[in-house]
């Protein structure tokens, strides 16, 4: 199977309130050392195995120069065999491009955007720390088909403080008045230590009402099906298109547990288990989560030669738990028996029956017309009691 790449970019003008991410802000000094750390990495897998997406995510990998993309392009494609029809992701902050760099990204490889969005509403933005005002996405979006990209991804965030039902059909219409190929709508989460979770903490802004953003989600799955998107994953809509496959292909990877490599610091990757004989486990890869403790790990690795340090073996339970929790965020393919019994060579019921027939007896998961296992329509918002049944393993 094809392998994914992930490409972590923490660089940042400044955090949102909501963030918990391996961000960092102020540091764009590094983005050098940092670029050629990520060279230095690509280069300890250097195969001629085939690529089938990359994904360059962060923080706001759209703040780091074209040209330092270029050289980390050429050492991607002496590295690996990409496909010719690869999916390459850029996110980028709306107020972060402008013609010439957008040019520059799409002509060095780059055919795929996604704009954090988040909302139409300046005191929206403003609560969240956002830096970037509603016109600028409108901006962002026009120069991006201006410069050749033909799929764009607009993220947005529900359950806002304070927003009520009809704010959250302004946001989600802007959206669609731009045309997007894909929409991934997020409800926030109040991640604890993060400075909106102090403002709440204090009193200064409310709690997300939690009936609220169960019917913001509600409507946005109604009018997003009469807007001609599909819902594939319980947070992501792609655009219904006869000629293309308009799905992240590159999260689709992660969500049917394919191999994936992660670059840059806090960048996580996975090698599911092979079948030979003696079959070898699966390994998960985890980079250190600093920008310079980075920088250090892969000079260390390169010094040593030997890139143990980045992964650790999993149990094969392990592996089929997180199947089925990645897997059943697909609404539609869910999980399907015959491919887990060809992956594990053990039937599925075998493993999980007591689990699975109790999400049977509650109506959260049903069968599909194909015989897959996947989440009912009641429990698309609240997949999470689903999802939980397939954690419970650690190692």
């Amino acid at each position: 199977m094809p392998l994914s790449l992930y490409f972590h970019i923490p660089f940042c003008k400044s955090r949102c309130g909501y963030c918990d991410f391996v961000t960092f802000a102020g540091f764009e000094r590094l983005i050098p050392e940092y670029v050629h750390a990520l060279e230095k990495q690509v280069l300890l897998y250097s195969s001629n195995d085939e690529v089938r997406t990359i994904f360059f995510g962060g923080g706001t990998p759209s703040l780091v120069p074209p040209e330092h993309y270029a050289r980390l392009f050429i050492t991607i494609r002496e590295s690996f065999r990409l496909l010719p029809d690869a999916e390459i992701t850029l996110e980028a902050n709306p107020g972060t491009v402008d013609n010439r760099s957008l040019s520059e990204f799409r002509n060095m490889g780059f055919n795929r955007i996604s704009f954090g969005m988040q909302s139409a509403r300046p005191s929206e933005l403003q609560m969240l720390e956002r830096q970037h005002r509603p016109e600028d996405v409108v901006r962002a979006v026009t120069l991006s088909r201006e410069a050749g990209f033909e799929n764009i991804n607009l993220d947005l965030i529900f359950g806002i403080p304070g927003q009520i039902l009809k704010d959250w059909k302004g946001s989600l219409q802007a959206a669609l008045d731009l045309s997007p190929e894909h929409l991934s709508l997020y409800s926030l989460i109040i991640e604890e230590g993060t400075p909106l979770a102090r403002r709440i903490e204090r009193g200064d802004i409310p709690h997300p009402d939690d009936d609220i953003t169960a019917d913001q989600y509600e409507w946005s799955c109604r009018v997003l099906e009469d807007a001609g998107f599909r819902h594939y994953e319980i947070s992501n809509w792609a655009k219904v298109d006869v000629s293309r496959d308009l799905r992240c292909q590159h999260n689709m990877q992660y969500w049917r547990l394919g191999p994936y490599l992660g670059f840059g610091c806090g960048a996580v990757g996975f090698l599911p288990a092979r079948k030979d004989a003696p079959r070898s486990p699966g390994q998960l890869m985890q980079n250190e989560g600093g920008i310079n403790n980075y920088i250090k790990q892969v000079n260390l690795v390169n010094k040593r030669g030997d890139d143990s340090i980045f992964f650790k073996p999993v149990t094969e339970t392990y592996e089929m738990e997180t199947l089925l929790f990645m897997g059943f965020r697909l609404l539609q393919e869910g999980i399907n028996p015959t491919e887990f019994q060809h992956r594990f060579n053990v039937d599925l019921q075998q493993v999980f029956g007591e689990r699975i027939d109790g999400l049977f007896e509650r109506g959260l998961i049903e069968l599909s017309p194909e015989g897959n296992y996947r989440l009912t329509r009641n429990a698309w918002f609240t997949s999470n009691q689903v999802l939980r049944e397939f954690t419970g393993v650690s190692d």
